[in-house]
């Protein structure tokens, strides 16, 4: 139960509001499975042999390209949400994301070439791009304020499942003494899960922010009331409460359509354009989706075998489950900001140990060096999981007023996108190159967008979406969530909505 002056809630979301937010998440699961899957394809003997990864000389520059041309699409396919997601609604955005993936996947699970492969990686990467905006975006409209951590952290936590997934897989599969099939399944597997999320999407309701852009007030308040209903409060009156401040603050809003140019010129909106962007480019600063898509290459540098290694990489992005989780289960209370803060600090500090281990190993090639750089790649992703992955996608998709979500969260999905662009792009390079010194660029970044987060970055955390607005020096409406404003939001202490809801109690 959170209290505070006037009002009481509850901290569960309804058993609808959790089940609407898991499953549109298949989108990001199958971002996770469809970036990560390479990873273990690379560690697969069988596909390194049929498109000569083994023996080409330019196998570096191709291994660069297959992450490349991923990101590359994935930025694209970001940038397109920004009018489609307006335009059509946040389901067909979904639906059309998840069919551009089940191409990609079904193509690059029969690649006959490797150029064909690498040209259909883009593929995939545009469909992920759009899912990896659109759902956080859908999922942040339909939560509820004081929930919104936990429901939009499914986002950050299936996409973990989709990387655990992926590496086990692969490990499973190398035993499969079949030739293609050892690579060519794991590959085919990622189809299944846009295919379910495409087939079902339109089934389910659409963003009610999204009905009130387009003038169907009437959609939307039955929508609200359907997800945020709870058997504690019978009349709805929480429920229709946050409607109304929804409804208010769009009849504020709505004067102001949003150009880029505006996005960029207007200070109220540049700094929110800002704010997203870096937090997404800072989670890829700390390097984890460079040692994910490299794990096994690393572990083999290390002295273990193909095996062993694709076990460690493996159990590596499994312990990312476990932080995820309890990112997502405490970011309500915890708080946004603070949870970056810690997350850049363990990550820069883990990195460092990794260092320290990797020039020791060097030097000596001893066993014990090794095993300690395994630990600190662990204590990494661990700690990322813990503090980054689910609050960066939830920060950067609420701070945005409803006429610039779209444009807001596509830009800041840009702001992952091109920062893997180029330090996957460099990764192969590198490694073969600096080897462990290329950590210490990550050291740096991490260390850059601390002082960022810690002098420019706003707490969001209890904050209604419309609520927001107060903290980029916007006009907000009179309703507030904490407290009401008028008699004709008055509501009984006695009779105080128990779970999950808000009771306003006269001034």
């Amino acid at each position: 139960m959170v209290a505070a002056s006037g009002f009481q809630v509850a901290v569960k979301p309804t058993a609808v509001e959790l089940c609407l937010m898991f499953f549109v998440a298949l989108g990001s699961l199958t971002y996770g499975y469809s970036s990560s899957i390479i990873a273990t394809t690379r560690g697969q003997p069988s596909f390194n042999s049929y498109f000569k990864l083994d023996t080409a000389s330019n196998a570096t520059q191709l291994n660069g390209a297959m992450d490349g041309l991923f990101q590359a699409g994935g930025l694209f396919g970001a940038l397109t949400v920004s009018y489609l997601a307006d335009k059509l609604g946040r389901r067909k955005c979904i639906m059309l994301g998840s069919l551009l993936c089940v191409i990609g996947g079904a193509l690059q699970a029969g690649s006959v070439h490797v150029g064909m492969f690498i040209a259909v990686r883009f593929v995939t990467g545009f469909g992920v791009g759009q899912l990896l905006t659109s759902v956080p975006m859908y999922q942040s409209e339909l939560s509820r304020p004081y929930s919104r951590g936990l429901t939009v952290g499914t986002h950050g936590v299936m996409i973990v499942i989709g990387y655990t997934l992926s590496s086990w897989v692969g490990v499973g599969f190398y035993y499969v003494n079949a030739g293609g099939a050892q690579w060519r399944v794991p590959l085919a597997i990622q189809v299944v899960f846009p295919l379910v999320l495409g087939v079902f999407v339109m089934f389910l309701p659409e963003s009610p922010r999204w009905l009130l852009m387009q003038d169907r007030s009437d959609e939307a308040q039955s929508i609200i009331l359907r997800v945020h209903r709870d058997v504690a409060d019978p009349e709805h009156r929480a429920a229709k409460l946050e409607f109304l401040q929804m409804e208010q603050q769009w009849q504020i809003e709505r004067t102001s359509s949003v150009s880029w140019k505006d996005a960029f010129m207007l200070p109220h909106y540049r700094k929110r354009m800002i704010i997203g962007f870096c937090t997404l480019a800072a989670g890829q600063a700390t390097g984890t989706l460079v040692i994910n898509n490299y794990g096994p290459t690393l572990y083999a540098d290390l002295g273990f075998d193909s095996a062993n290694s694709l076990i460690i990489q493996g159990g590596w992005i499994t312990v990312s489950i476990i932080g995820n989780s309890i990112n997502a289960l405490t970011i309500d209370w915890m708080g946004r900001k603070k949870q970056l803060l810690i997350g850049l600090t363990g990550c820069a500090l883990a990195l460092v140990g990794e260092c320290v281990a990797l020039s020791t190993y060097e030097r000596t090639g001893g066993r014990a060096a090794s095993i300690a750089a395994v630990v600190f790649l662990f204590l990494h992703v661990f700690v990322y999981g813990l503090n980054m992955d689910v609050t960066s996608y939830v920060y950067s998709s609420e701070i945005m007023p409803n006429q610039l979500r779209a444009k807001g969260v596509s830009f800041s999905i840009c702001g992952l996108f091109l920062s893997t662009i180029v330090y996957l792009e460099a990764a192969s390079t590198a490694f073969a190159n600096i080897g462990w010194k290329y950590y210490l660029v990550f050291i740096c970044m991490s260390i850059f967008f601390f002082v960022l987060v810690f002098f420019y970055f706003p707490e969001t955390k209890d904050l209604s979406l419309e609520e927001m607005a107060a903290l980029f020096g916007d006009e907000v409406t009179d309703i507030n969530l904490h407290r009401a404003v008028s008699d004709e939001y008055e509501l009984d202490e006695k009779n105080s909505i128990i779970e999950r809801v808000v009771t306003a109690v006269a001034v």
